[in-house]
């Protein structure tokens, strides 16, 4: 089965590639953060025609699609561009992911870095892999001496926006320093011990289904802000719900859960 998950990463992953650097349209959809190309639907097409002529049965959950339930227990979360605003400026921080969950639960992970010619994958159990080779997060355990992925869309809300601001400022002054690719890449870097963490704070569910994975057969802790446990419901808002997310080694996620503490109560108490 990860064969076929991983024959679909990179079959979006041509079709992104095609297209890059070639956009002829691009759209914004809910607010200037989130823009749509014809390379999301392309993608999205691509990899939704083998699944449903692999497994009929099985229900699709897409960016572009919304979700679609089956006749199984089985649905595929797929995220066709993520990191679509860098591969619209020509930056190669984007790629494709894909999560099979059974019972709401994700078992198999495929997230594709075509520009990079990296491709992770992870399977329930049986560890996280790059182009074929075991990864495992850092073993640092000092804030201080590993760089953060950071990721967060803007926001006409002046509240939401200052309390943002001061969570990154704070990750900013404990952590070595700070990188933003605001995409996969983030995740995928955390996992094979390249960054020390990662931070997100406008995730979708097919924006965490592969990563939570990947991560956590890395060694790594993922929950949300709060430290709790990401919600995989797959219900009439699965396409609407927004997630937050703290990935980590577990001494780094200690120590970050702690400062998002923090950071929540000086917010508080303004």
């Amino acid at each position: 089965m990860i064969e076929f998950l991983v024959e679909c990463a990179q079959a979006g992953g041509a079709v992104l590639e095609r297209h890059f650097g070639r956009l002829s349209e691009v759209r914004t959809k809910e607010n200037v953060s989130s823009v749509v190309t014809e390379a999301d639907l392309a993608s999205e097409r691509c990899i939704f025609d083998r699944i449903r002529a692999r497994f009929p049965d099985d229900g699709l959950l897409g960016e572009e699609s919304g979700y679609a339930p089956g006749r199984s227990d089985r649905v595929w979360v797929v995220d066709p561009l993520d990191g679509t605003s860098n591969f619209v400026a020509g930056l190669p921080w984007f790629g494709v992911m894909i999560a099979l969950l059974e019972h709401q639960t994700p078992v198999l992970a495929a997230l594709h870095l075509p520009a990079m010619n990296s491709l992770y994958t992870a399977e329930l159990g049986r560890g996280a892999r790059r182009n074929g080779e075991a990864v495992r997060v850092t073993t640092e355990t000092d804030l201080a001496r590993v760089l953060m992925g950071f990721g967060f869309d803007a926001s006409a809300d002046a509240v939401r926006a200052r309390r943002e601001a001061l969570l990154v400022t704070e990750v900013a002054r404990r952590a070595r320093n700070i990188r933003a690719t605001n995409s996969l890449v983030d995740f995928c870097y955390t996992a094979d011990g390249r960054l020390g963490g990662a931070l997100n704070l406008a995730c979708k569910l097919w924006d965490i289904a592969a990563p939570v994975l990947l991560l956590r057969e890395a060694g790594g802790v993922v929950t949300n802000l709060a430290g709790q446990e990401p919600d995989f419901r797959l219900d009439d808002a699965a396409a609407l719900r927004t997630h937050t997310m703290l990935a980590a080694p577990p001494a780094l996620h200690r120590q970050l859960r702690a400062l998002v503490a923090e950071v929540q109560q000086a917010e508080i108490e303004r």
